[in-house]
């Protein structure tokens, strides 16, 4: 029987409480299945562990992640230790070059339109980030005092990485479209490379339908007509901002997947929320859904649907509704719930 390395990351405020709740899922998905077995590792990472050990990445950390089929990070506050963002640092060391948000509506969570189903593929090393964008050093500098330049950083063979991880996707799931968003207008020599770059790769699937719109126009249409969009591939952040954006459209109940070639970690979209003091209150739901794609990432489809199916059950009834979401009930009870409909 196969048996998987998961590390766990609880990190800052809320994170270890969700990860907490989604390892409980995946043991009532394991116990149902009884065709896997999970080893979970747990690592202090985050603002915690800048307390603790003085950094926010221990080495253990980096070792456990890079030893594991797969990780499950909950959340850090990245804004409380000093740069480089160790989010930033991980995406950096493992080359996690694919960011994947898929935005889903789910039964009984309010969504702007009903069947919501986008996919938002952004570049994860390079772009913007000034915290990844460099071999060595920091993309951002200050000549003289009061003047600031950052690096914005469009390499050919990292935009040609990033499109054929989309059109592999769009393929594997059977979607019709990829949508590039893009400021080619302005940025000529940088977006122009990337959506060129992204052309020549969709030469190769003449069964996915190839559009590109300028970004402000996407930031637009997914309000207005959101159901123009299949897969949104774009760069790093322009990606950070339109899945953001596109999250809030489905509650932000959006898991996400950091890929790279030897290496998958898994996060929901919210951050460590540090202003929940008390336990019990938050939705762990969007780590959870972290918890299937990360089933859908190791092959475990099977696994995968059953625990799918028992949130979309848990979540339709609209019985159990968390203290953070206007309900009264606890984070435990909506575990225990999603747990119950697994289990059958």
């Amino acid at each position: 029987m196969k048996t998987y390395n998961i590390a766990l990351l609880g990190g800052d405020g809320i994170g270890p409480e969700v990860v907490d709740a989604t390892k409980a899922v995946l043991e009532a998905v394991i116990e149902k299945q009884g065709t896997f077995k999970m080893e979970f590792n747990e690592f202090t990472v985050g603002h915690t562990a800048y307390k603790e050990f003085g950094e926010p990445l221990p080495e253990e950390a980096i070792e456990g992640v890079r030893k594991a089929d797969a990780t499950l990070l909950g959340a850090m506050s990245t804004g409380l230790v000093p740069p480089p963002s160790p989010m930033g640092v991980i995406r950096k060391t493992f080359d996690v070059y694919a960011d994947v948000r898929p935005i889903q509506s789910f039964p009984g969570v309010w969504s702007l339109k009903e069947d919501m189903d986008i996919i938002v593929v952004r570049e994860n090393t390079e772009g913007f980030l000034a915290d990844r964008n460099l071999y060595q050093g920091y993309g951002e500098f200050m000549p003289k005092p009061g003047l600031v330049m950052s690096f914005r950083v469009i390499s050919e063979d990292k935009s040609e990485r990033i499109a054929r991880y989309a059109f592999e996707l769009a393929r594997r799931q059977k979607r019709k479209k990829v949508t590039v968003a893009h400021k080619a207008n302005v940025l000529r020599m940088g977006c122009g490379l990337f959506l060129d770059t992204v052309k020549k790769v969709a030469e190769e699937y003449p069964e996915i339908q190839l559009t590109d719109e300028y970004v402000d126009g996407v930031a637009n249409k997914l309000i207005a007509n959101p159901e123009d969009y299949d897969i949104l591939l774009t760069t790093n952040m322009y990606g950070d901002v339109v899945s953001d954006e596109a999250a809030a459209l489905v509650s932000s109940m959006v898991p996400t997947a950091n890929i790279g070639a030897d290496c998958a970690i898994f996060r929901p979209i919210h951050e460590a929320k540090l202003q929940i003091k008390e336990p019990g209150i938050v939705n762990p739901v969007p780590t959870i859904l972290c918890g299937v794609m990360m089933l859908e990432h190791l092959g475990e489809l099977e696994a995968a649907k059953v625990m799918r199916d028992g949130i979309k059950k848990v979540l339709g009834e609209q019985k159990i509704v968390v203290r953070e979401n206007g309900g009264n009930n606890s984070t435990g009870e909506m575990v225990e719930a999603i747990c119950n409909k697994i289990r059958g």
